[in-house]
């Protein structure tokens, strides 16, 4: 099921826009190469509940964060 972002709704800052933008795209690709929860986690030095949280929309994780979980699925993040 996709995730349907209406940050005008949800009233939340432009910051937290990117980063969700960001944790919604990383959970598609995470789905896209059928990887679990668990595995990206480890990989990202977090806590599969801590994933399941940030995916779930019910943590915003620091840019750090973001960055760990980008490389778990061997993705670059870049700021432009």
């Amino acid at each position: 099921m996709s995730k349907i972002f209406n940050p005008e709704e949800w009233g939340v800052s432009k910051q937290d826009k990117k980063a969700i933008e960001l944790i919604v795209e990383l959970e598609k690709t995470r789905k896209d190469l059928n990887l679990t929860q668990k595995e990206v986690a480890e990989r990202a030095r977090i806590t599969q509940g801590q994933l399941s949280r940030i995916e779930n929309l019910e943590s915003i994780p620091s840019l750090e964060t973001i960055n760990n979980i980008a490389e778990a699925l061997d993705k670059k993040l870049t700021l432009v």
